[in-house]
């Protein structure tokens, strides 16, 4: 085997190969007789088909499938031995390689090519500034937290007086176009939300009411949303026009959930692994709590912003018109992926490209490393957290082991818990090397910043 390399541009070249018989002519004939043994055919025992039969049968296949084994191989070991970082695959160069003549030819010449991987030589320091959010978690937000906090963990009361923040459990009964008792008319048991009724005037009438009243309310206005009225009277969506929209509503029970008190008990039950003693460090407690939610929203927008950067300063060349064709290529089957859109969306194919050379070369310049310590004990934490959230406080090292060697023994599943180890450490290498030009924002302040920028960034999209 004869390969040879020629560059065809600053990113690109071509790879050609040439193979003789002593290249392929043994595995095809190993090949050959392995097939022989398991032949079939009328008038031969299994196995004992004459080599000349087998091989006017299946000769030219099996040609074919060895010298394309021989070919491809060769090919990577080529590239592996002479260490050069090819992006996507190597594509064969139609243009060149002449049609073959299986049945006659014994040498064959084929040509590749292959996109080249740029030079990065960029490094991470203060030079590089990025914005940082600081959130300032506003007050207003911790004090309906804590009040959605104790409404949840508070007891329902059965009050005589109804009022909006109430659940009235009772009968709905269709009326007429007169507002009067409709004979035949469907009848519902049901349960109204008050608070989350979206019409003022049908709220207040649900309010300062007792057991035994009714009240006639329009239900589509009260709800403004059909699939959960039609879920109230107890029918399929498309029901509903068969009915009216206006009913009776009488009251059968009111139930109203009474907040918990602000108490140890409480802290204790929210904050388990705390030692919270008054409202003052709950406050704080519930204030971090919020902070880290936030924190995913911002990291991602740091980091988005980080890689925007970056790619500006390492301002890598990339052999384009080589991956829109392997773009292409690699994805003919995927019909959403048509080379209109790769020619339209090719900027930001290329970034990726770009970031995932960069990400590669700074995992490997600083020494990043994933671990499988590393990794059991990430998913042994993440199976904890989700057990945790159905009461489940202390599960047992089996049930851990066992969820662990589930998505160990998942590849797929395996190489997402990698890549999200990876990000999290690149993410922090990001954050400990550059300048982080800190501003302090609301969330909301925060969130229409990043909207605003997305407006500007995509100006079709309004």
């Amino acid at each position: 085997m004869n390969i040879v390399q020629e560059k065809t541009g600053e990113l690109t070249a071509n790879i050609k190969i040439n193979l003789t018989p002593d290249d392929y002519q043994s595995k095809v004939e190993k090949a050959i007789k392995d097939l022989q043994k398991k032949a079939q055919m009328p008038g031969f025992r299994p196995g004992k088909v004459p080599m000349g039969m087998v091989k006017k049968m299946y000769g030219r296949s099996v040609l074919v499938e060895e010298v394309n084994k021989v070919l491809v191989d060769g090919m990577y070991d080529y590239i592996k031995e002479n260490n050069l970082n090819i992006l996507g695959n190597p594509l064969p160069d139609n243009e060149k390689t002449k049609e073959i003549d299986w049945d006659k030819e014994t040498e064959f010449e084929f040509y590749y090519e292959i996109g080249l991987s740029p030079e990065i030589a960029i490094k991470l320091n203060d030079a590089i500034s990025v914005d940082y959010h600081k959130i300032k978690v506003d007050e207003k937000v911790v004090d309906d937290t804590i009040e959605d906090i104790r409404k949840r963990n508070g007891l329902f009361i059965y009050p005589e007086i109804s009022a909006e923040e109430d659940v009235l459990a009772g009968e709905l009964a269709e009326l007429d176009g007169n507002l009067t008792g409709l004979e035949g008319g469907l009848k519902n048991k049901t349960n109204i939300y008050v608070q989350f009724l979206k019409d003022v005037e049908i709220k207040q009438a649900l309010s300062g009411k007792k057991v035994g009243e009714s009240v006639v309310i329009d239900l589509l206005k009260a709800v403004e949303n059909e699939t959960e009225m039609a879920s109230m009277l107890g029918i399929k969506k498309e029901e509903l026009a068969n009915y009216g929209k206006d009913y009776r509503f009488t009251i059968e029970s009111i139930s109203r959930r009474e907040p918990a008190e602000l108490n140890e008990e409480l802290f204790s039950k929210v904050a388990p692994d705390t030692e919270i003693k008054d409202e003052k460090s709950f406050r704080q407690y519930i204030s971090e709590q919020i902070g880290k939610q936030y924190q995913a929203e911002v990291d991602r927008n740091f980091r988005n912003e980080a890689i925007k950067v970056i790619l500006t300063k390492a301002n890598l060349k990339l052999p384009e018109e080589f991956l829109k064709r392997w773009l292409i290529e690699s994805n003919r089957e995927n019909k959403e992926i048509t080379p209109e859109q790769v020619e339209k969306e090719f900027t930001s194919y290329g970034d990726s490209f770009k970031w995932q050379l960069i990400e590669n070369y700074l995992i490997k310049e600083y020494g990043l490393d994933v671990s499988h310590t590393e990794v059991n004990d990430y998913l042994r934490n993440y199976m904890r957290m989700q057990l945790k959230q159905y009461g489940q406080d202390n599960p047992g090292d089996e049930l851990l082991d066992s969820f662990v060697k589930r998505i160990t023994g998942n590849k797929d599943e395996l190489k997402k818990v990698y890549d999200q180890l990876f990000d999290e450490k690149v993410l922090k290498l990001l954050k400990e090397k550059l300048n982080l030009v800190e501003k302090e924002v609301t969330f909301e302040e925060f969130l229409e910043e990043i909207k605003e920028k997305y407006k500007n960034n995509n100006p079709t999209q309004e």
